[in-house]
């Protein structure tokens, strides 16, 4: 029995290995050449396929599978299926192995949707549908794919696209269709251009769901550009992106999907255009990008992450025009496709993802971007750092965010705040610093013909957004050093050293603006009428401004006018620079010294504006404007003084010319104008006093009146040589045919013509001067002589030595207010200087020097009332200096002194020719600062 047990084995081993060999081994080496050859018309070979009968294996080694027309399709070094006895034990089939080994691959789309293996793939017809396919019970204990190449080739498009990936190798272990336990499995390729991706986890086939790690690393951008390059207008000249992170995904039911620990990066990017000539200086480089924490989940269609950080971000571009140069790089023309209509609509009706982001920077980042809006023309941005904090979409809760940058080395912005993005609100703190206003020459409006020659600005304050437009602006700022001229002229029309804005808040939609203080330290203008009568300000606009400007008006909603208010304004240290070229004698002075305070500036109609301005003509004669108006007043109110004390009448010899047709030979001018304006009926009171005013020489002009001037000086002038004028003015402004120019013109007029001589004339005349030589200017608490006293006194002496009998007397003279005031600010400003502030400090009003003064006047007063300002502290602090009587004197005496040294040291006069006498009128209101001369034998 047992023999034939034997016998009965070993016939059928024999047979099995006489059926593998002359059968099945003959088959498989047959049959698939000719069924691929008769099936699909290809040609399939290798150099062997192999039978294993022990194992129950079959290999194939060296295949090559052509295309129809017998190009290149595929090759592979081996092919192995391990069939395994466990599958007569087990639930289905069981594979101890199956390898694909050494692949070649060439995928190519010869037309859109037609690939080099369409032929390959069953019909629509022939495929079951998921409703009756079942999965097949199988289990692969080892399965192991690698490819040499694997090479992408489309030549469905304009220009051809080619890529490859190499090295690609999978293994899975214990691959089931029936266990639920997830099994391991490991994937790794490399790509054309640099680069590797390498996939780890495990996988379930039943449970339909999968596990585990993912990362790309260094992979180089340049193919997926080559691929995309028919439609992109720039050039990849370099870019390598990354990640890695742990997914989980399940497509039983539905797709389900599961990304956390995730961490991304772009690495030296840097795009150009691709035609550098039509957009050249264009470009976008980056250093780094960090993408970090990010987790992706779709059961609620979430996306957290962590940080987003990019480092050295460099853009360059321009724009002309309407041209932006990184626009036009940056356009697209993808196709369209059919499907991008029925995506939109299964993305319409999936729920929308909700993004958030904890951080976002950026870091050691610049542009350079040159545009016809600025002068330099281009912008260097560096650095330039920026972040932004828990952004989420749909938008929700306060976004906290920053910016910081610096322009060409010179200007710095930092913005910082609270965005709310959901409402289109913001809390925004920025400052900007030493901004250069003649960058922005080039945005000034083309009819505007002037230029911005220097100047900075600084801003610092807040800003309110709500439906991402300003509602409320608080800010301070300061221009500086600032300066403007004509296009073509040399000079400045107008310059400043400081022009500061305390406070100013802004109430867009309630139509309000209020600025707490404006200070103005040593402004300085010109007005300059031309030969043509036409003055510099108004040939700054061309004519069609005001067409254009009525134009806006007209479209603007002006419903609601705006309120606006501006407590204080402070003016320290000016000047006006007045010229008329107009007259037949150009006429030129300089009101300069000017310090004051406007007071209530305010839209409402009710509210009186206070002014008090003084100043000082030409460095020596007083200026004063004080009084209160109501601008805003339907009609409008005002209550005006203006004051003129000690002016030399000589200055006006131009206007004395044009109208009077006379020189003035000498005269001091002191003239106080009153002016009260109320309900449209205007009131005005000159009072007009000139001492020893003396007429030259004829003037030609054809706008001098036809008065008999000289009979009029003999009537007018009084037995001291004084005109002593009150010249009312009243009418109605309403009145046509009233001209307030007019009237006070003509009273200036009769000024001129009620004159008379003077005894310095003689020696005037002996050295063929038209100087008043009784008279010196200084200015208020100066003791020397200025090079104007210098040159007449030149004159004097030579006159002097050509009438040898007569003795001069110097009578010095000061001017109470004036001089009291200059002194007493001497005193001020030296003791600010020992307590450590610079010229400079006190120049400028720094804030600290301002703080020292309210200090003084608390010390000196108490504390201020509510309504009392900075310069009626300031007033108070510089009256509570005591100067002596005795100092006014001693003033007084070192002017003569000077004057008598001068003749005596430098003209060689002989001293007992000059007697120095001090007035005996020091508290006069009608005494001047300088020196008054006299005669005698």
């Amino acid at each position: 029995m047992g023999n034939k047990v034997v016998r009965v084995l070993v016939g059928a081993y024999i047979a099995w290995i006489a059926l593998s060999v002359l059968i099945i081994l003959p088959a498989v080496n047959f049959i698939p050449p000719w069924f691929v050859k008769e099936q699909y018309g290809r040609t399939l070979s290798s150099d062997i396929t192999l039978f294993n009968p022990f194992t129950l294996s079959i290999e194939m080694r060296n295949a090559e599978l052509r295309q129809p027309d017998g190009g290149e399709f595929a090759t592979l070094d081996q092919a192995l299926v391990n069939l395994s006895l466990r599958t007569l034990i087990s639930e289905g089939l069981v594979l101890d192995e199956v390898a694909l080994r050494g692949l070649n691959l060439e995928v190519r789309q010869v037309e859109p949707g037609v690939f080099n293996f369409s032929d390959l793939l069953a019909s629509d017809d022939s495929s079951p549908s998921e409703s009756d396919a079942e999965l097949m019970g199988i289990t692969v204990r080892k399965l192991s794919f690698t490819a040499e190449r694997i090479t992408l080739i489309d030549e469905a498009r304009e220009q051809p696209f080619q890529t490859h990936y190499d090295g690609l190798s999978i293994a899975v272990k214990d691959l089931s269709t029936i266990a639920e336990e997830g099994k391991p499995y490991q994937i790794d390729v490399y790509a054309e251009a640099g680069g590797s991706l390498h996939w780890k986890g495990s996988i379930s086939v039943p449970l339909a769901e999968s596990e585990g790690w993912l990362a790309i690393r260094d992979l180089s951008l340049a193919p997926a550009w080559r691929f995309a390059r028919p439609w992109l207008n720039f050039d990849l000249i370099d870019g390598r992106a990354g990640m890695e992170g742990n997914y989980y995904v399940s497509w039983r039911d539905e797709l389900s999907y599961r990304v956390n620990d995730t961490k991304a990066e772009l690495v030296a990017l840097e795009l150009r255009p691709r035609d550098p000539t039509a957009l050249p200086d264009t470009g976008v480089q980056l250093a780094r990008l960090d993408i970090t924490g990010v987790t992706l989940d779709s059961a609620p269609n979430t996306l957290d992450i962590e940080s987003i950080t990019a480092d050295k971000l460099q853009i360059d571009g321009w724009s002309e025009g309407e041209q932006l140069s990184l626009a036009d790089m940056f356009a697209t023309n993808f196709p369209e496709t059919e499907t991008d209509a029925a995506e939109s609509e299964q993305d319409a009706d999936a729920s929308p993802l909700q993004v958030s982001v904890a951080t976002l920077d950026l870091t050691d980042s610049g542009a350079n971007w040159r545009s016809e809006y600025t002068s330099p023309p281009t912008l260097k941005i560096t650095p330039l750092s920026a972040s932004l904090a828990n952004l989420n979409w749909p938008f929700s809760g306060a976004s906290p965010a920053g910016l910081d940058l610096t322009l060409n080395d010179t200007a710095s912005l930092a913005v910082n705040g609270d965005l709310t993005l959901a409402d289109g609100g913001a809390q925004i703190d920025y400052k900007l610093s030493s901004l250069p206003l003649s960058w922005f020459n080039p945005t000034l409006p083309a009819a505007l013909k002037a230029q911005i020659t220097s100047g900075a600005i600084s801003v610092e304050g807040n800003v309110e957004l709500h439906d991402f437009a300003p509602t409320q602006l608080k800010l301070g700022s300061k221009i500086e050093n600032f300066s403007g001229k004509i296009a073509g002229a040399e000079e400045a029309i107008t310059r400043w050293d400081e022009v500061r804005f305390v406070d100013l808040a802004i109430d867009l939609p309630g139509r309000e603006a209020s600025l707490q203080q404006l200070f103005i330290h040593n402004y300085a203008g010109r007005v300059h009428i031309a030969e043509d009568g036409s003055v510099n300000a108004s040939k700054v606009w061309q004519e069609e401004v005001g067409e254009q400007a009525q134009e806006i008006a007209d479209e603007l909603d002006l419903d609601k006018p705006w309120d606006f208010s501006v407590p204080e304004i402070l003016i320290s240290d000016s000047a006006v620079d007045f010229m008329d070229e107009s007259l037949p004698i150009p006429f030129r002075t300089i009101i300069g010294d000017v310090n004051g305070q406007v007071l209530n500036i305010n839209s409402a109609p009710d509210a009186e504006t206070h002014v008090d301005i003084k100043g000082s003509v030409d460095g020596y004669a007083p200026v004063e404007l004080v009084g209160t108006a109501s601008p805003f007043n339907t009609p409008p109110d005002l209550d005006l003084v203006l004051t003129f004390d000690g002016v030399d009448l000589v200055l006006l010899t131009p206007y004395s010319g044009t109208y009077a047709g006379y020189a003035i030979e000498r005269g001091l001018l002191n003239l106080k104008l009153e002016y009260s304006l109320q309900k449209g009926h205007i009131e005005g009171d000159n009072e007009v006093l000139i001492d020893q005013l003396k007429l030259g020489e004829k003037v030609d002009s054809d706008k001098a009146v036809d008065l008999p001037l000289e009979l009029a000086l003999a009537l007018l002038t009084d037995i001291n040589g004084v005109i002593d004028l009150q010249v009312p003015v009243e009418g109605d402004i309403d009145d046509p045919e009233f001209a307030i120019g007019g009237v006070i013109a003509k009273a200036f007029m009769n000024l001129i013509t009620k004159a008379v001589t003077a005894p310095f004339s003689l020696l005037a005349n002996l050295v063929g001067s038209e100087q008043d030589l009784q008279r010196l200017g200084f200015a208020p608490g100066e003791r020397e002589l200025n090079e104007g006293g210098q040159a007449k006194l030149d004159t004097l002496a030579e006159a002097l030595r050509q009438r040898p009998g007569l003795t001069l007397v110097v009578i010095g003279s000061v001017h109470p207010d004036a001089d009291t005031e200059k002194l007493q600010l001497a005193v001020l400003v030296q003791e600010l200087i020992d307590e450590g502030f610079t010229q400079a400090d006190i120049d400028r009003r720094a804030p600290e020097v301002i703080d020292t003064v309210k200090a003084r006047y608390v010390t000196l007063y108490g504390s201020p009332p509510e309504d009392m300002t900075l310069t009626d502290q300031y007033r108070r602090v510089l009256a509570s200096i005591q100067i002596d009587p005795g100092t006014l004197r001693d003033l007084a005496t070192d002017r003569a002194a000077a004057t008598k040294e001068y003749l005596v040291n430098q003209q060689g006069l002989p001293a007992d020719r000059a007697v120095v006498e001090v007035a005996d009128n020091l508290d006069n209101e009608e005494a001047f600062s300088g020196v008054l001369m006299d005669l005698v034998n």
